[in-house]
Formats: structure tokens, C-alpha cells, sequence
């Protein structure tokens, strides 16, 4: 079995034992995954990472709410980021196309939003960096989002593709 630098993901022109097989798609099981979905999981495990980077970079947030909210608080954290992990496999490993529409209209919601967040510029005075941060994560996924409605994404979608295999 041959080493692999995995953060790249073109170190050694694959993934060792049937993961990734060339630069277009990932096998995984009798359909290959198309690139599109492939960068979609890791842009979206991407920003759940750097979310959870801001909440940690927000410490007077965090114990502000904690205080507040004590077991509710952590119980919806952990909630949150599960249920978020078991979309993106929902999407990316179980080929559910509705959820990928869901996605797409969450993030249009989203996008709606965004000024209201702009607006609350006193929390980007305070402390920048979780912002950044913040404003990162979302771009990121919004990308994530928009890879799963390219060309190829759409064809392994779709229902022909699906009663195919």
C-alpha cells in the first residue's frame, strides 16, 4: 500500500486501496463520484472546520452563551454539527437529490440574510478575526454548493443516472 500526501490529494495520482482514481472522480462503490461532488464534501467538511474555528476564536461568545444556556448550548452545538455531517453524507456518499436542491435553497436563504449580518459591523470592531473567519466559512460554502450543480454533479444526480447502476 503506497503513501499518500492526502491533503493535496494529487500527491501520488491517487488515493491508496479504491479511493480516488484520477483527477475527474472518486470511486465508491459501482458509480464513480464526478469531481464536482467530490470537492463539494471537502469544501463543506471545509467550512464546518472553519465555523468551528470562529465560534473557538469568539471566547466572550461562547462563554456568554454557555452561561445563558448551559447543557441546551452545547447540546444544539453538537446537534448542529452533526446534523450538518450527515447532510453532507445525505448529499456526497448517498446521492439524495433533493437534498441537494435543500442546499441550494438553504444558501439562497442564506444569501438573503447576509446583510442583516453585515449590518452587526460593531462584532467585526470587537474582534475581527472569528468574523473573517465567519465570512469565510460562508463563502466556502457557497461554492461547495454551486460545484453541486455543475454539469457533471447534475448528470450523477439525476434519476437516470441512479437506475443505471
Amino acid at each position: 500500500m503506497r503513501r499518500c500526501l492526502l491533503l493535496s490529494g494529487t500527491g501520488c495520482g491517487g488515493w491508496a486501496r479504491g479511493g480516488m482514481t484520477s483527477g475527474k472522480s472518486e470511486e465508491m462503490g459501482a458509480a464513480p463520484r464526478p469531481w464536482s461532488v467530490v470537492w463539494y464534501e471537502r469544501l463543506a467538511w471545509t467550512a464546518i472546520a472553519i465555523g468551528l474555528a470562529s465560534s473557538a476564536a469568539n471566547p466572550a461568545l461562547l462563554a456568554r452563551n454557555y452561561h445563558l444556556y448551559h447543557v441546551g448550548f452545547l447540546l444544539y452545538g453538537a446537534l448542529s454539527v452533526t446534523g450538518r455531517l450527515l447532510w453532507i453524507w445525505l448529499v456526497a456518499r448517498k446521492r439524495q437529490n433533493w437534498a441537494r436542491w435543500i442546499s441550494l435553497f438553504w444558501i439562497l436563504l442564506s444569501i438573503l440574510g447576509l446583510p442583516s449580518t453585515i449590518r452587526e459591523m460593531e462584532r467585526f470592531l470587537l474582534n475581527p478575526v472569528p468574523t473573517i473567519l465567519f465570512y469565510a466559512a460562508f463563502a466556502i460554502s457557497i461554492v461547495s454548493v454551486m460545484l453541486l450543480f455543475r454539469g457533471d454533479a447534475r448528470e450523477w444526480f439525476s434519476p437516470k443516472a441512479q437506475r443505471a447502476e
